[in-house]
């Protein structure tokens, strides 16, 4: 149901199987039928709005980029982000961050047939990246998107109607520092969760692996979140308390902001290979922090009726579809991609 990637691949599960068709087995790869690419303004009447509510994954640690192939794909950005991308110290964050970059254009330009050059990309105060110059369709009237990399993924969610979040969080092993038990995890981060939530993390296995990864879920969800609403580091994590379907293995969640249920908030989760878990939030436009406007600014339909979010709020969250260097790339440049040593197949 995505509009355009050859070959899809999907990389884990809805949390509602029977009804959406899915198969229930955890990082199962399951081969998708190739589709076009190809999208523009003018075919959008008739797309139904799965089309504009993406699901990517790209797994940065198996790209080993020569010379040519790095270049070419750091001079399809714009140069301001250009010097951001360089600006970081070691080659694997300047690799997620340029994935990162080319994974929202390629996003604008499918779901919003915009063409690669016409594309604006900015960031809020809390530096939350947005479309600013949205072109609106009945379909979506307030896309946005969101993005999130550390470990081996560079992870994207978008959606229509809802403002979305996503956060990846891998495990200690494919992060920088120490590793940590449980324990000194607790002692490092407890003023970031709730007595309940510990309860749910120290409860949730025997083995101090399990409590770590339902410790990341846990972290991930409220990052996801945070990102969703713009807040960036100035929302006070304890302040959110997310009760998961089950303490471990969990599908999908929900959150209390100071003690009350947000029920116009819905969140889902989705591993990964080498044990990733990536948290996907989705809640009201009008929940948004935007000290400068800009982001809101480009809704058409920020007031949405109870029964408005609840559709979107009920929509399925789509398995992660897994995209190689080359999809990221436009199809008018694939010709000069390959030519500079990127791989096409």
């Amino acid at each position: 149901n995505l509009c355009g990637h050859r070959g899809l691949v999907r990389l884990d599960n809805h949390p509602n199987p029977n009804k959406f068709g899915h198969d229930r087995r955890k990082n199962t790869i399951l081969q998708r039928p190739t589709l076009n690419f190809e999208h523009n303004a003018a075919m959008t009447e008739g797309f139904d709005k799965s089309c504009y509510r993406l699901r990517w994954a790209v797994n940065s640690s198996r790209w080993e980029p020569e010379e040519m192939e790095w270049r070419f794909l750091l001079g399809l950005l714009p140069e301001d982000e250009r010097t951001a991308v360089l600006r970081f110290k070691f080659v694997d964050d300047q690799k997620r961050a340029l994935i990162s970059r080319l994974l929202q254009r390629r996003c604008c330009e499918v779901a919003m047939g915009m063409s690669w050059d016409e594309i604006t990309i900015k960031r809020t105060k809390g530096r939350k990246p947005f479309l600013a110059n949205l072109t609106h369709v009945p379909e979506a009237p307030n896309f946005n998107y969101n993005v999130s990399h550390e470990g081996n993924y560079v992870v994207l969610a978008s959606e229509p109607v809802a403002v979305c979040g996503i956060d990846c969080a891998a495990p200690q092993q494919l992060r920088k520092g120490k590793e940590m038990d449980i324990h000194k995890i607790k002692e490092v981060f407890s003023r970031n969760f709730t007595d309940l939530e510990w309860r749910t993390i120290m409860g949730a296995g025997p083995d101090n692996q399990t409590k770590e990864d339902c410790f990341r879920c846990h972290w991930s969800l409220k990052e996801a979140f945070t990102k969703a609403r713009g807040d960036g580091i100035a929302f006070e994590l304890n302040r959110c308390e997310f009760i998961m379907n089950q303490p471990w293995e969990a599908e999908y969640a929900t959150v209390n902001v100071d003690g009350v249920p947000q029920d116009n908030w819905s969140f889902s989760l989705h591993k990964l290979s080498d044990q990733h878990w990536v948290s996907v939030g989705r809640g009201p436009p009008c929940d948004v922090i935007d000290a400068n406007g800009e982001f809101s600014g480009t809704f058409s339909k920020p007031d949405l009726s109870p029964e408005e979010i609840a559709e979107e709020l009920h929509a399925p969250s789509p398995c992660f579809s897994l995209l190689t260097i080359a999809d990221l790339v436009p199809p008018s440049r694939l010709e000069e991609f390959e030519a500079s040593g990127g791989d096409v197949i």
